[in-house]
């Protein structure tokens, strides 16, 4: 393997550990929040943000900027810990989650910088991407948009009905990340309502499909390094993920897709993740 590829590989997977314990110590701050999902996502968001957006975050506004949504607003510790890491807020922002007044709510909030949509409501994300896709190529733009959904989010219909528009369309410059790591708030996405099979289900839609391990950083990179999968059709990335990824307590577990984090929580989650790089 080539070593700058290598080298880069690695800085992206120090990015998604120092996002993961940023996460841990936002959610700390606030006594609690969402840290399964938030976990689950921080190696896309490494490597979307680090990688393969084309962003300025010292211009959040530049309007040729890529787009993404983060439609499963729920992860919104592992955004703003991204964003903090890209520059486009301050580090202390971290301390300020959940706080009285704050832009940094426990869902996305389009008075923070860097933040495109305000979402929490699931189901909605995909139909506003679609929207920026499709105007940007109304307007002859060619940034791209990327989506990112959860698992359980797609037993909203809406997304379903943004599927197949964008389909239509032929929106290739429209990516959607899904997180698969198949726990939702109340057990196992097989136990409330199944998705499988996905990848059929998004193709009989005409999306372009690909499969990754999402945590697996090489995968992720390459994924995203070959959009659009297909001349006039949205595509879709399906990363199987681990909910908590990261600490061992906390993974797999829909007790930890919204918990407490004591004093004691936290410590344990910082020896897991070991010291900040």
């Amino acid at each position: 393997m080539n070593s700058n590829y290598q080298a880069k590989i690695d800085g992206l997977k120090e990015d998604a550990r120092h996002i993961r314990r940023n996460i841990w110590r936002a959610l700390h701050g606030a006594g609690g929040g969402h840290m399964g999902g938030s976990s689950s996502a921080a190696d896309i968001l490494a490597a979307l943000y680090f990688h393969h957006l084309n962003l300025r975050p010292k211009e959040p506004d530049w309007q040729d900027r890529d787009r993404f949504v983060l439609s499963k607003g729920h992860a919104n510790a592992a955004l703003g810990a991204t964003l903090a890491r890209a520059g486009f807020i301050d580090d202390s922002v971290l301390d300020q989650f959940y706080v009285y007044q704050s832009n940094f709510g426990m869902h996305p909030d389009i008075k923070m910088a860097g933040v495109e949509m305000s979402t929490g409501g699931l189901g909605h994300g995909l139909s506003v991407g679609l929207g920026m896709a499709l105007g940007a190529r109304m307007q002859g733009k060619d940034f791209r948009t990327c989506v990112m959904v959860g698992d359980g989010e797609l037993q909203e219909g809406s997304n379903w009905e943004g599927a197949m528009a964008a389909a239509h369309l032929g929106l290739s410059n429209l990516t959607v990340i899904l997180d698969y790591n198949k726990i939702q708030q109340s057990g196992t996405v097989t136990q409330m309502m199944g998705l499988e099979p996905a990848a059929d289900k998004w193709a009989a839609f005409g999306w372009a499909v690909r499969e990754i391990d999402g945590h697996d950083m090489s995968a992720v990179v390459e994924a995203l390094d070959a959009l659009p999968y297909a001349e006039a059709a949205p595509s879709l990335i399906i990363a199987h993920t681990i909910k908590g990824k990261g600490v061992s307590f906390a993974e797999d577990s829909f007790l930890w897709h919204n918990n407490m984090v004591t004093d004691e929580v936290y410590a344990k989650a910082l020896a897991e993740l070991g010291e900040p790089g």
